[in-house]
Formats: C-alpha cells, sequence, structure tokens
C-alpha cells in the first residue's frame, strides 16, 4: 500500500479514510448479531455463575476469589455496552441501546448519562483541557492554586492506589445515575427514563444478591453476603474501569492540550492515546479496549474487530503510536512520570514541577495545523451539550489508504 500525498487526497490526518480503504473501512466497521449476541450470553452467563459462586455455602477464601472474577465480568460486560453504545456491536441502533442497557445493569450506569460522558464529550475533545474530564492532569499553576483536600486527592488518584477510588467519585457517583451536574440537568427529561431503568432493575439486581445468598448460606449474616457478592465486586470493576482508562490517555509520550488552535484530530486520537499490550489471553474483551488509536479513530468498529483495525492504523502511523506491554514494572514508570502536566511545554512534571520525561515534540502535524474556529462552537464541560450534528460528506472513492494529510478539530 502507497501512501498518498494529503494534496492528491484531501484527507485529514487521523481519519479513517487516511489509514483505511474504502474495503477496509466496510470490513472493520461489519457488525455480527450472531458473534454479538455469543459474546453477550456468554459473558452474562458467567457473571451469574461467579455470582452464584460468591455467595455460595463455600469457604470465604473462595467466596471472595469468586467475588473478585464477578467483578472483572461486570467490567467485560461494560465493555459490551461500551461498543453498543457507539452502535458498533450488532447491527441496528435500537437493539445496541438495548444492549447497553441491560448490560449496564450489574455496573449501575444510566445508558444515556454515558452516552453525554463519553461519546459527545471524551470522544469530541480528547485530552483537549477544559472539555475532555478522562484523568486530565492538572497543571503546576492549577495544583498550587487548588486546595489541600483537593491537592492531597489529586496525589492519590496519581499513585498506585487511584484506581480503587477515582471512578467512584470522579465518574460514577456525579455523573452516571442521576443527572445532578450542571451538564445533565439541562437534558434531565432524556436522562429520566435510563436513570428510573437503573434505579428499578439495577437496584433489584442489588437486592437479588442478598436475597440468593441468604437462600444459599442461611447462616449468614446479610452483610457479609452483600460485601463479598457486591461490594468486592463492584470494587474491584471500579478499580479495572479506572486503571483501563488512566494507561489509556497518560504515558510520559501522550500530550494533553490547552489551546484548542494546537488541537485537531490526529493530536486527540493518534498522538493523544496509548496501545497497551496485555500480558494474558484469557479475556480477550480487555485486550480489545487497550488497542485504542483505532477506536478513537473509528468508534464504529466493533471490539472484535479492533485487532485488525489497529494493525492498519500501527502500519500506517508507525513510531507516532504509543505501544507498550503492561507489567508491573511499566505502570510504576507511567504513574510515577504522569503527575502534573506543563501544557506550553508539553512535557510531564512531578507534583512540584520538575520535568519527569522529555518534552512531546509534536510536530507541524498538531501544531497550527487547524483553522481557527469561532468559540462558540466549543463548550466547556460544564456547558449543557447542546451540539448540532456534522453534515456527513462520502468518503474519496480511492482504493489506496488516505495517509499523512493535515488534521483538523473533530466537527462539533
Amino acid at each position: 500500500m502507497v501512501a498518498l500525498d494529503a494534496e492528491e487526497t484531501g484527507t485529514k490526518l487521523g481519519r479513517p479514510s487516511d489509514w483505511l480503504t474504502l474495503e477496509e473501512r466496510a470490513d472493520v466497521t461489519e457488525k455480527s448479531l450472531t458473534r454479538g449476541l455469543s459474546l453477550l450470553s456468554v459473558h452474562y452467563a458467567f457473571y451469574f455463575a461467579t455470582m452464584i459462586g460468591a455467595v455460595a455455602p463455600l469457604p470465604i477464601a473462595l467466596n471472595v476469589a469468586f467475588g473478585v472474577a464477578n467483578g472483572a465480568l461486570i467490567g467485560l460486560l461494560f465493555l459490551i455496552g461500551h461498543d453498543s453504545g457507539h452502535s458498533a456491536f450488532v447491527p441496528g441502533r435500537t437493539m445496541n441501546r438495548w444492549i447497553t442497557r441491560l448490560v449496564f445493569l450489574p455496573c449501575l450506569h444510566n445508558r444515556s448519562q454515558w452516552e453525554v460522558v463519553h461519546n459527545r464529550t471524551h470522544h469530541r475533545y480528547t485530552n483537549l483541557r477544559g472539555f475532555d474530564y478522562v484523568w486530565t492532569p492538572m497543571s503546576k499553576e492549577e495544583y498550587d492554586s487548588a486546595s489541600r483536600p483537593k491537592r492531597m486527592l489529586e496525589r492519590v488518584y496519581r499513585g498506585p492506589l487511584g484506581p480503587l477510588i477515582y471512578y467512584w467519585i470522579e465518574f460514577w457517583i456525579p455523573k452516571l445515575v442521576l443527572p445532578f451536574t450542571k451538564q445533565m440537568r439541562a437534558e434531565w427529561k432524556s436522562h429520566l427514563p435510563d436513570s428510573l431503568f437503573v434505579i428499578l432493575f439495577g437496584g433489584g439486581l442489588v437486592a437479588s444478591i442478598g436475597v440468593l445468598g441468604s437462600w444459599l448460606a442461611p447462616d449468614r449474616p446479610l452483610w457479609l453476603i452483600m460485601l463479598i457478592g457486591w461490594f468486592i465486586p463492584f470494587a474491584v470493576w471500579n478499580y479495572l474501569m479506572a486503571l483501563s482508562i488512566f494507561l489509556q490517555h497518560n504515558h510520559p509520550e501522550v500530550p494533553w492540550f490547552e489551546d484548542r488552535k494546537e488541537w485537531n484530530f490526529y493530536a486527540g486520537n493518534i498522538r493523544g492515546t496509548a496501545h497497551v499490550d496485555l500480558p494474558f489471553h484469557f479475556l480477550p474483551l480487555f485486550k480489545w479496549v487497550m488497542l485504542h488509536h483505532a477506536h478513537h479513530a473509528l468508534p464504529s468498529i466493533p471490539g472484535y474487530k479492533l485487532t485488525e483495525a489497529q494493525a492498519k492504523l500501527i502500519e500506517a502511523y508507525g513510531d507516532e503510536v504509543v505501544r507498550y506491554p503492561f507489567t508491573l514494572a511499566n505502570y510504576r514508570k507511567v504513574y510515577r512520570a504522569c503527575k502534573l502536566f506543563d501544557y506550553q511545554r508539553k512535557q510531564w512534571t512531578d507534583f512540584d514541577g520538575n520535568p519527569t520525561a522529555d518534552p512531546i515534540m509534536l510536530g507541524d502535524r498538531v501544531s497550527d495545523s487547524a483553522p481557527s474556529r469561532p468559540a462558540s462552537q466549543l463548550q466547556p464541560v460544564t456547558a449543557p451539550r447542546r451540539i448540532p450534528r456534522p453534515t456527513r460528506t462520502p468518503l474519496p472513492g480511492a482504493t489506496e489508504p488516505r495517509r499523512r494529510a493535515g488534521g483538523e478539530p473533530p466537527a462539533a
């Protein structure tokens, strides 16, 4: 495959037409109803099996092991919901939406609020400070001016124990159950049906854990049943979620931006994320979700097609893709380096402002590559998300991959 000059193709750097032919794009975005429903059935079956194991009359250590496994299954079901939330799991928008609702019950997530938090915010403004709020690093000035409790919390977040509490505090409680935040309240009527669905059916699922445990092991106190059968799995799920999104957007070579003039699609979706190779093969959904560049560049790719799509993206961008194997040593290097971010120098620092990594060199593909846009088209994360959908234009009908053109901000 031969890369085409930007003037020949008229494509934009990082866009799917820049690294996929039309035929390749059609292939990697094709959804399979059979495969999707098979994955859904298998993972929900394992979820209920591990739930039973967590509350069955077994040795406590074995119950805890089942509880941890149940937490991992909550995470795997969530990943199905993540795909279906992009309408990228099975054919048909309506079926995808109902699958999202069903698999979001164990993690107690409101489908419509997740769409705002993830699809309409994180994906539109990836790694743009003031818009994207997924593990956004503080600057030294912001950190110094923060209250003492806020500074202490930030130190915990960006340490080895941070993923234990980050998602509970920053996402699940304030943003993903009831429309409490200003951003959600602006459209509260559209979120209310899914909020009631989560409260009624998700709450019923939690209550059923207590009922099942009391029936299987009547001599055990209810608090112990709920601790092992619900709290431990839910804590494991929250940890895995927080750890995953930390690794996807924090790395000594991954930049963040605060100036919209130097941020564009390529900056956020190709330079602004990391590919993490996991050391195990028995949980393929977890492995798929860490192939993050292709997902960000084209969210309509099902997880079960991401391996192929990510390989094509890496072929196109090579060393520009941040990629590393997950090991405890590598994780330690990342969280030790990624404390604060110097947005002017594009450099990670510690909490005292001392550099922990080299400045990130972005080049002309990012800086000043995007035409200026009216400020009204970009809204801060605290504002209501009433964003007009972009006008869709046909992809160029070329048979060669589209690469290395200039970038632009995502359409708002």
